[in-house]
Protein backbone atom coordinates (compact mmCIF):
# COMPACT_ATOMS: atom_id res chain seq x y z
CA UNK A 1 0.00 0.00 0.00
CA UNK A 2 1.28 3.05 -0.95
CA UNK A 3 0.76 6.57 0.20
CA UNK A 4 -1.72 8.93 -1.96
CA UNK A 5 -0.87 11.70 -0.47
CA UNK A 6 1.89 14.38 -2.20
CA UNK A 7 2.71 17.84 -0.78
CA UNK A 8 5.30 20.74 -1.91
CA UNK A 9 8.29 20.63 0.04
CA UNK A 10 7.00 24.45 1.72
CA UNK A 11 3.54 23.35 2.38
CA UNK A 12 5.18 20.18 4.73
CA UNK A 13 7.64 22.92 6.14
CA UNK A 14 4.63 25.16 6.85
CA UNK A 15 2.72 22.54 8.95
CA UNK A 16 5.76 21.52 10.34
CA UNK A 17 6.49 24.90 11.60
CA UNK A 18 2.38 25.54 12.86
CA UNK A 19 2.80 22.21 15.22
CA UNK A 20 5.84 23.31 15.89
CA UNK A 21 4.50 26.49 17.11
CA UNK A 22 1.87 25.05 18.90
CA UNK A 23 2.96 21.69 20.51
CA UNK A 24 7.04 22.48 20.75
CA UNK A 25 9.13 19.31 22.42
CA UNK A 26 10.00 21.03 25.43
CA UNK A 27 11.94 20.03 29.34
CA UNK A 28 9.54 18.99 31.95
CA UNK A 29 10.44 19.24 35.69
CA UNK A 30 8.92 16.59 37.88
CA UNK A 31 10.56 16.62 41.30
CA UNK A 32 14.17 17.35 41.16
CA UNK A 33 14.49 16.35 37.86
CA UNK A 34 14.23 17.21 34.25
CA UNK A 35 12.11 15.15 31.88
CA UNK A 36 12.27 15.50 27.67
CA UNK A 37 8.53 15.06 26.48
CA UNK A 38 8.35 14.76 22.89
CA UNK A 39 6.43 17.86 20.73
CA UNK A 40 3.95 17.18 18.08
CA UNK A 41 6.59 17.29 15.15
CA UNK A 42 8.61 14.24 16.91
CA UNK A 43 4.93 12.25 16.78
CA UNK A 44 4.77 13.93 13.29
CA UNK A 45 1.85 15.53 13.72
CA UNK A 46 2.04 17.67 10.57
CA UNK A 47 1.01 14.91 8.41
CA UNK A 48 -2.06 14.47 10.34
CA UNK A 49 -2.44 17.89 9.75
CA UNK A 50 -1.68 17.65 6.32
CA UNK A 51 -4.24 14.51 5.87
CA UNK A 52 -6.84 15.94 7.92
CA UNK A 53 -6.75 19.09 5.33
CA UNK A 54 -6.81 17.19 2.81
CA UNK A 55 -9.78 15.16 3.46
CA UNK A 56 -12.27 18.39 3.75
CA UNK A 57 -14.68 18.08 1.04
CA UNK A 58 -12.01 20.07 -1.04
CA UNK A 59 -8.36 19.37 -0.44
CA UNK A 60 -7.12 22.68 1.29
CA UNK A 61 -3.11 21.88 2.41
CA UNK A 62 -1.50 23.53 -0.17
CA UNK A 63 -3.88 26.68 -0.18
CA UNK A 64 -3.56 26.76 3.60
CA UNK A 65 0.17 26.65 3.32
CA UNK A 66 -0.22 29.83 0.63
CA UNK A 67 -2.71 31.55 3.44
CA UNK A 68 0.36 31.90 6.17
CA UNK A 69 2.81 32.56 4.04
CA UNK A 70 0.72 35.76 2.98
CA UNK A 71 -0.76 36.37 6.66
CA UNK A 72 3.62 36.50 7.70
CA UNK A 73 4.08 38.78 5.02
CA UNK A 74 1.79 41.20 6.18
CA UNK A 75 1.91 40.75 10.10
CA UNK A 76 5.88 40.04 10.37
CA UNK A 77 7.88 43.35 9.72
CA UNK A 78 10.38 41.89 6.90
CA UNK A 79 13.95 41.35 8.51
CA UNK A 80 16.76 41.16 5.89
CA UNK A 81 16.76 37.35 6.90
CA UNK A 82 12.70 36.72 5.81
CA UNK A 83 12.35 34.73 2.77
CA UNK A 84 8.60 35.46 2.76
CA UNK A 85 8.13 32.16 4.03
CA UNK A 86 5.80 30.83 7.47
CA UNK A 87 8.04 28.45 8.03
CA UNK A 88 11.11 30.70 8.58
CA UNK A 89 9.75 32.74 10.96
CA UNK A 90 10.59 32.16 14.91
CA UNK A 91 8.25 30.64 17.16
CA UNK A 92 7.00 33.85 18.94
CA UNK A 93 6.65 35.66 14.73
CA UNK A 94 4.62 32.21 14.14
CA UNK A 95 2.32 32.55 16.90
CA UNK A 96 1.73 36.49 15.74
CA UNK A 97 0.51 35.75 12.51
CA UNK A 98 -1.58 32.71 13.46
CA UNK A 99 -3.20 35.40 16.21
CA UNK A 100 -3.58 37.97 12.95
CA UNK A 101 -5.00 35.27 10.96
CA UNK A 102 -7.35 34.67 13.89
CA UNK A 103 -8.44 38.04 14.45
CA UNK A 104 -8.98 38.74 10.62
CA UNK A 105 -6.23 41.42 10.56
CA UNK A 106 -4.67 40.46 6.89
CA UNK A 107 -6.13 41.89 4.12
CA UNK A 108 -8.72 38.93 3.15
CA UNK A 109 -8.92 40.56 -0.41
CA UNK A 110 -5.52 38.89 -1.20
CA UNK A 111 -5.93 35.58 0.51
CA UNK A 112 -6.02 32.41 -1.85
CA UNK A 113 -9.23 30.99 -2.36
CA UNK A 114 -11.40 29.75 -0.80
CA UNK A 115 -10.19 32.16 1.94
CA UNK A 116 -10.20 35.11 0.45
CA UNK A 117 -12.94 37.55 1.56
CA UNK A 118 -14.44 34.54 3.46
CA UNK A 119 -14.07 34.99 7.30
CA UNK A 120 -15.60 32.71 8.67
CA UNK A 121 -13.64 30.03 7.03
CA UNK A 122 -10.45 31.58 8.38
CA UNK A 123 -11.54 31.75 11.66
CA UNK A 124 -13.06 27.76 11.22
CA UNK A 125 -9.16 26.61 10.03
CA UNK A 126 -6.89 28.42 12.56
CA UNK A 127 -9.17 26.51 15.02
CA UNK A 128 -8.87 23.52 13.34
CA UNK A 129 -4.64 24.52 13.83
CA UNK A 130 -5.17 24.23 17.43
CA UNK A 131 -7.83 21.13 17.84
CA UNK A 132 -6.04 18.87 15.42
CA UNK A 133 -2.75 19.30 16.80
CA UNK A 134 -4.23 18.35 20.05
CA UNK A 135 -6.34 15.72 19.00
CA UNK A 136 -3.62 13.63 16.93
CA UNK A 137 -1.06 14.07 20.20
CA UNK A 138 -3.47 12.57 22.50
CA UNK A 139 -5.17 9.80 19.43
CA UNK A 140 -3.80 6.69 17.99
CA UNK A 141 -1.88 8.60 15.33
CA UNK A 142 1.72 8.10 16.70
CA UNK A 143 0.84 4.46 17.23
CA UNK A 144 0.55 3.84 13.31
CA UNK A 145 4.04 4.57 12.50
CA UNK A 146 4.95 3.33 8.55
CA UNK A 147 0.99 3.14 8.22
CA UNK A 148 -0.04 7.03 8.86
CA UNK A 149 -0.29 7.70 5.19
CA UNK A 150 -2.50 4.99 4.32
CA UNK A 151 -6.12 5.35 4.51
CA UNK A 152 -8.20 4.51 7.76
CA UNK A 153 -9.03 0.96 7.09
CA UNK A 154 -5.23 -0.09 6.21
CA UNK A 155 -3.44 1.61 9.28
CA UNK A 156 -2.54 -0.85 11.79
CA UNK A 157 -1.84 -0.27 15.62
CA UNK A 158 2.20 -1.14 15.77
CA UNK A 159 3.11 0.30 18.82
CA UNK A 160 1.47 2.18 21.68
CA UNK A 161 0.76 5.51 21.36
CA UNK A 162 3.05 8.09 23.10
CA UNK A 163 0.03 10.67 23.64
CA UNK A 164 -1.94 7.51 25.40
CA UNK A 165 1.21 7.41 27.90
CA UNK A 166 0.83 11.12 27.82
CA UNK A 167 -2.90 10.93 28.61
CA UNK A 168 -2.74 8.37 31.00
CA UNK A 169 -4.92 5.98 29.04
CA UNK A 170 -4.54 2.50 29.21
CA UNK A 171 -5.69 1.55 25.53
CA UNK A 172 -9.03 0.11 24.44
CA UNK A 173 -11.31 -2.04 26.35
CA UNK A 174 -12.33 -4.56 24.22
CA UNK A 175 -15.74 -6.22 25.44
CA UNK A 176 -17.75 -9.23 25.30
CA UNK A 177 -19.42 -8.91 21.96
CA UNK A 178 -22.17 -11.57 22.89
CA UNK A 179 -25.94 -10.13 22.55
CA UNK A 180 -27.02 -10.59 26.26
CA UNK A 181 -30.81 -9.57 25.57
CA UNK A 182 -32.53 -6.51 26.16
CA UNK A 183 -32.01 -5.05 29.19
CA UNK A 184 -35.17 -3.15 29.59
CA UNK A 185 -38.17 -5.20 30.08
CA UNK A 186 -40.93 -3.53 27.70
CA UNK A 187 -43.83 -4.10 30.72
CA UNK A 188 -41.28 -2.13 32.67
CA UNK A 189 -41.71 1.11 30.08
CA UNK A 190 -45.55 0.70 29.28
CA UNK A 191 -46.09 1.12 32.94
CA UNK A 192 -44.16 4.19 33.68
CA UNK A 193 -45.84 5.73 31.03
CA UNK A 194 -49.33 5.02 32.24
CA UNK A 195 -47.86 6.79 35.52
Amino acid sequence: MVSKYKWSYTTQLNFMAIVDAILPTSLIRCNSNLQFQYGGNDLSLWKYLLISFDNFTIPLSEQTSQLLDISAYYTIPTPYTYNGFFSTLSRDARLKTLTALENLQVPLDLLPIPYQNNPSLIKNIVDSFYLLTSFGYYSEWSGYLYTRGYSPSYRKLTCFPLGWVYAGYPGPSYGYRDFRGFLLKMEHLHKERNH
